[in-house]
C-alpha cells in the first residue's frame, strides 16, 4: 500500500491577497446568441458521470455575493484580478461547504485506498453530517479544491486539514480507454487518468441542489463564447501563433475583442473547465462551439508554484493538466469574466 504523504509547502516569493469577484456586463454575446449544437458536459452530475446536457442548479447554500448568472463558477487561488476566490464555510461538523459552487465535501478522510469501483461503493455508503447522498466527485469538482499557489498539498489545509499528497479518485470515465478513470493528483494539483484497478484515495462530495435541465452550455457571439456554467467568456479562435508565457499574458491583455472587463490568460482551473470529457479524439473540446483548435498546449496564467521557471498549461488532445518552461511556445486562448 501506498505511503501517505502530508505536508505543507508554501512559496515565499508569493504574496497571496484577496481577488475581487468579477461582474455580468451584459454585452452583445447575450443578445444574439447563436447556440452551440451540444453540451460537452456541466460539472456536477448526481450519478458520478459528466452528461450532456445538464448542469449544476442554482444552490440554496450559495452566499449571495455568487453572480446568478453563472451556474457553475470555477474557484480561483486568492489572487489579485481573478474571480470567484475560494470561499469555504466551516460551521457543520467534519464538512465543508464550498460558497462557490455549492458543494459539500467530505472534511476528514479515511485512512484507506480504494480502487475506482471500490470508491464509489464507499461514497455511496457514506453517512455523515445527517446526510446520505454523498457522492465520488467528478473530475471539474475535484479540480476546483486545486490551489495553485501552494504544493504538498495543493489545497487549502485549514479547510482540508490532514490532506495527502495523494492521488484522488474521482467519478469521471477516460473517454480513450473503457479500463481508466481521471483522478486528480494533490502533491502538485493536476488531473490525469489512470487504470481504475489502481488503488487511490477517495473524498466525497454531496450537492446542495440537483443538477437541472437547462439550455446548451455555450452562446456564441462573433469572436467570443459566453460558458453559461462558468459564466466566463472565451475568444473563439485561439492564436494561431505559439507564444512563450510571459507574450501570451500581453497577447490577451492587448486583445482586440470588446468587452468592459479585460481579457486575460485563463487560471488553470478556469481552462480546464473546457475539457469535454467525452471527446474521443483530439482536440479535447465542443467543437461547434471552438472550431479549428488544435489538439496541442496551452498556456494558463497559473505559475509553477516551487520554480519560477515554470508555468502550467492544458494539453487539448487529452485534457491532462501540466507544467512547463515559461520560455517554451504554447497557444493560448484568452478569456474574461
Amino acid at each position: 500500500m501506498r505511503r501517505r504523504f502530508v505536508g505543507a509547502a508554501f512559496a515565499p516569493w508569493l504574496t497571496i491577497a484577496t481577488a475581487l469577484g468579477g461582474c455580468h456586463d451584459g454585452g452583445a454575446e447575450t443578445a444574439e446568441p447563436t447556440v452551440s449544437a451540444r453540451d460537452s458536459g456541466g460539472p456536477g452530475a448526481l450519478d458520478g458521470t459528466v452528461e450532456r446536457g445538464t448542469a449544476t442548479g442554482p444552490h440554496p447554500d450559495r452566499a449571495p455575493s455568487v453572480d446568478g448568472w453563472a451556474r457553475w463558477p470555477m474557484p480561483n487561488a486568492r489572487l489579485p484580478g481573478l474571480p470567484h476566490p475560494h470561499d469555504y464555510d466551516l460551521s457543520t461538523s467534519d464538512v465543508v461547504l464550498d460558497r462557490v459552487t455549492g458543494l459539500v465535501w467530505q472534511r476528514r478522510l479515511s485512512d484507506q485506498f480504494f480502487t475506482f469501483q471500490e470508491a464509489g461503493r464507499h461514497c455511496a455508503e457514506l453517512r455523515l453530517a445527517g446526510h446520505s447522498d454523498w457522492r465520488l466527485p467528478s473530475r471539474i469538482e475535484l479540480v476546483s479544491l486545486l490551489d495553485t499557489t501552494r504544493i504538498q498539498p495543493s489545497i487549502d489545509t485549514q479547510a482540508f486539514p490532514d490532506t495527502p499528497n495523494d492521488w484522488f479518485w474521482t467519478s469521471s470515465p477516460a473517454a480513450d480507454d473503457p479500463t481508466a478513470a481521471w483522478y486528480v493528483y494533490f502533491y502538485f494539483g493536476y488531473p490525469k487518468t489512470d487504470d481504475r484497478s489502481s488503488k487511490f484515495s477517495v473524498r466525497c462530495v454531496r450537492s446542495a441542489a440537483s443538477p437541472t435541465n437547462g439550455p446548451p452550455r455555450y452562446r456564441v457571439s462573433g469572436g467570443e463564447v459566453l460558458d453559461l456554467d462558468t459564466g466566463l467568456h472565451w475568444q473563439r479562435t485561439p492564436s494561431a501563433k505559439m507564444v512563450g508565457f510571459d507574450a501570451a499574458q500581453r497577447l490577451c491583455a492587448h486583445l482586440p475583442l470588446p468587452g468592459k472587463r479585460r481579457w486575460r490568460v485563463p487560471t488553470l482551473g478556469e481552462l480546464l473547465t473546457l475539457i469535454d470529457e467525452q471527446a474521443w479524439s483530439q482536440p479535447a473540446i465542443d467543437r461547434s462551439a471552438f472550431p479549428d483548435t488544435p489538439g496541442e498546449p496551452f498556456w494558463t496564467s497559473s505559475r509553477f508554484v516551487n520554480e519560477l521557471d515554470r508555468a502550467w498549461y492544458v494539453r487539448f488532445d487529452h485534457g491532462t493538466g501540466l507544467y512547463g518552461r515559461v520560455i517554451e511556445s504554447f497557444h493560448v486562448r484568452c478569456v474574461r469574466d
